[in-house]
């Protein structure tokens, strides 16, 4: 249970200071948005998590145990140096030849790029392409958890209600705040402490 509820909020941490940033920068996520961002991110978990389960049965116990540390170790350490990779990002931001997926990238280093059109509200359109990205994380963590079947349940549902919670409590606090704090490194350690339950 108490690794159903780390993966649930590590998965959502993302989408909390996605909307901190977004804010700060004048963006406004409204809460059909952020409901949906919601919805986005608790249904990719839900197929990483699935795919858990068949891989469970394939695998060997150890092999699996091991690949799921060295997933969840790998998203940690990347999270908590995510604002280092952000900044070269920005230095040498390469240019995309893709539409969708060069956004979805784009958007995995800066939040803010989702409002394509500018207009300073985030619009569902907008919506789907920065909860992909700010989900793709929850893809890999889902397989590397290792969430036993009878917790999946809990932690899709805490997955939804955390994800449209944070987000709401990160447009309050970008609204309240005047600079970008670097706390982003929580859910990597969060994805770190899940990493070593898998030993």
């Amino acid at each position: 249970m108490l690794q159903a509820c780390l993966l649930a909020f590590a998965v959502c941490m993302d989408t909390f200071f996605g909307a901190i940033s977004c804010t700060v920068s004048g963006i406004l996520i409204p809460k059909k948005c952020a409901l949906f961002i919601s919805f986005v991110g608790t249904a990719f978990l839900s197929v990483s998590l699935c795919s858990a389960q068949l891989l469970m049965q394939i695998l060997p116990a150890r092999f699996f145990q091991y690949t799921g540390f060295v997933i969840l170790f790998l998203l940690g350490s990347s999270q908590i140096m995510k604002e280092l990779l952000k900044a070269v990002f920005k230095k040498h931001r390469p240019h995309w030849s893709w539409n969708a997926l060069g956004l979805v990238i784009d958007i995995c280093f800066d939040e803010t790029l989702a409002d394509t059109d500018h207009s300073k509200i985030l619009s569902l359109k907008e919506a789907a392409a920065y909860a992909a990205a700010l989900s793709l994380d929850s893809l890999a963590s889902g397989i590397g958890a290792g969430i036993q079947k009878d917790f999946i349940p809990v932690c899709l549902l805490l997955t939804l209600c955390a994800g449209f919670l944070l987000t709401l409590l990160g447009c309050r606090i970008g609204k309240n705040c005047h600079t970008k704090k670097n706390l982003s490194w929580l859910g990597g350690v969060l994805l770190l402490v899940l990493a070593f339950f898998r030993l």
